[in-house]
């Protein structure tokens, strides 16, 4: 988890250069940067008290908890929140966010890391957001939001990251998400998903984080998930996922650290063989129909 608050606007600056008056169009380009954090403040707190108490006029707002700005100019873009256009980084978790996420952030096309999680966000993941084609990292785990999960994630093939855990999201898995060839960690746990784990999943092959857990997700185990040999954390428990786990565990999943598939419906013998998984450290399989034992 990133630090708390890191709000990071890289900015690259040029046209104070040429202005002849540079001390005067530095205060008035300064007052529109505060004007277009306000703004953002505005829009991601619903002005509920308490959210970035920092930012208000008491200090300059490159003090602001989690601002940084240029230090040769001061500056952090022009305003509102759709013209911050040099931003790459945002991160807000944890910072008593209320309301919906603004529209507007869809204009931000440099935005790598968006970090909203641990927060009260309410409605749905926005369409707009499917303009910010860079995006490596979306985080908005711990939220109240609803909905889908879109399909469109499936086009933003640079995504390392989809943290979209412990919300209120509904509806089946987009077997799009298997386009994310670069994706490293998916986290779904703790929704409302249904349906069955998608057949495509199986094409993330540097995928290392399968979070599942507590859903209402039904149907077998596709074999094309034993693809993900370089998965290291599997948690699928809590659904209604049923049928046998393969025997050659160890082989498929060399690298498994953690294994929770407990709270299903998955049968027959349990493989012996995950006691030649020698980095395994957590391994849970309570409430299931297994029979036999593990030797």
């Amino acid at each position: 988890m990133m630090p708390l608050m890191m709000f990071v606007l890289y900015i690259v600056s040029q046209t104070l250069i040429c202005i002849p008056s540079a001390t005067k169009a530095l205060a008035l380009s300064s007052n529109t940067d505060k004007l277009a954090l306000l703004d953002l403040k505005e829009k991601l707190t619903n002005t509920i008290p308490y959210s970035l108490p920092s930012w208000n006029d008491s200090l300059l707002f490159c003090k602001w908890q989690g601002v940084t700005c240029t230090p040769s100019y001061m500056r952090v873009s022009r305003p509102s929140i759709g013209n911050l256009t040099f931003l790459e980084k945002l991160n807000l978790s944890n910072t008593n966010l209320n309301g919906e996420i603004p529209r507007e952030v869809g204009h931000l096309k440099r935005l790598q890391v968006l970090d909203l999680s641990h927060n009260n966000l309410k409605g749905e993941i926005i369409n707009e957001l499917s303009n910010c084609s860079n995006l490596q990292v979306i985080s908005f785990i711990y939220n109240n939001l609803t909905g889908n999960v879109p399909s469109w994630f499936g086009s933003m093939i640079q995504l390392t990251q989809l943290l979209l855990g412990a919300n209120n999201l509904v509806g089946k898995i987009p077997p799009s998400l298997g386009n994310l060839s670069s994706l490293v960690e998916i986290s779904l746990g703790r929704n409302h998903l249904e349906g069955t784990i998608p057949y495509t999943l199986g094409k993330l092959t540097n995928l290392k984080y399968f979070l599942m857990s507590s859903n209402n997700i039904s149907g077998i185990v596709p074999d094309s998930l034993y693809n993900l040999t370089n998965i290291e954390d599997i948690d699928l428990g809590g659904n209604q996922l049923y049928g046998t786990i393969a025997s050659n565990i160890d082989l498929v999943f060399p690298n498994l650290k953690v294994l929770l598939i407990g709270q299903n419906q998955f049968t027959g013998t349990f493989p012996s063989s995950v006691s030649n998984i020698t980095r395994l450290k957590w391994l849970e399989i309570v409430e299931n129909y297994f029979d036999g034992s593990i030797s």
